[in-house]
Order: C-alpha cells, then sequence, then structure tokens
C-alpha cells in the first residue's frame, strides 16, 4: 500500500476509485455526443446534457472521496469537504425521495 501512495505522488487508492468514478459518470465519447445533438437538435440543449453529466460525476466523486476520507479517519484534514459532500448528499436524497407534487397519475381503488 504504501509503493502504491510513494508511486501515485501521495495519491491514495481512495483517490484513485473517486476517479474512476469520475471517469465512469462523465461526458461520453465524441460520438455519443454526435448522437445526443442529433437527437436534441439544439446545441444548447446539448451543452446542457454535457455540462450536467460532468457536473453530475464530480458531485457523485466528491461524495465518494470526501465520505471515504472520513470513514477512514483522514477526516481533520478534508473538515470543508466533507461538509459540503453532506449537504449534497442531502440535496440529492431531498430530490430522490421527495412527493412529487404534480403527480395527477394515482390510482384509486375502492373495496367494498
Amino acid at each position: 500500500r504504501s509503493d502504491f501512495n510513494a508511486f501515485s505522488g501521495g495519491h491514495g487508492a481512495l483517490a484513485g476509485f473517486s476517479y474512476l468514478i469520475f471517469n465512469l459518470l462523465c461526458a461520453p465519447c465524441f460520438a455519443a455526443i454526435g448522437a445526443i445533438k442529433r437527437e436534441m437538435n439544439n446545441a444548447k440543449w446539448t451543452c446542457f446534457a454535457i455540462g450536467y453529466q460532468c457536473g453530475f460525476a464530480y458531485v457523485i466523486s466528491l461524495i465518494v472521496y470526501q465520505l471515504g476520507c472520513l470513514f477512514s479517519g483522514d477526516a481533520k484534514n478534508h473538515i470543508v469537504g466533507i461538509i459540503a459532500a453532506v449537504i449534497v448528499l442531502a440535496g440529492l436524497c431531498y430530490m430522490l425521495f421527495r412527493k412529487n407534487k404534480y403527480n395527477e397519475n394515482h390510482l384509486t381503488v375502492s373495496t367494498k
């Protein structure tokens, strides 16, 4: 493990794992970007989609790295990042689990 840290310039396995997550979630190759542009038929929405994918990838990799630092015992050097990651994680959970107030398509079943 110390050989990996020395070889990677001081970056540990957690930073490598966070980088892998960023690459998996980041914008796709240029052919896929071309397909997105063709499907959206608008350069503005294509740029928004690519920006959203890159921003989402950054946020998720930030959460993984900062919470990994918290659980690995290196929290004293990353307290601001950990606070930011917890706030972003709480916002993502709220957006995922909030009640949809615009959903009018609900099934009502009356049993007798």
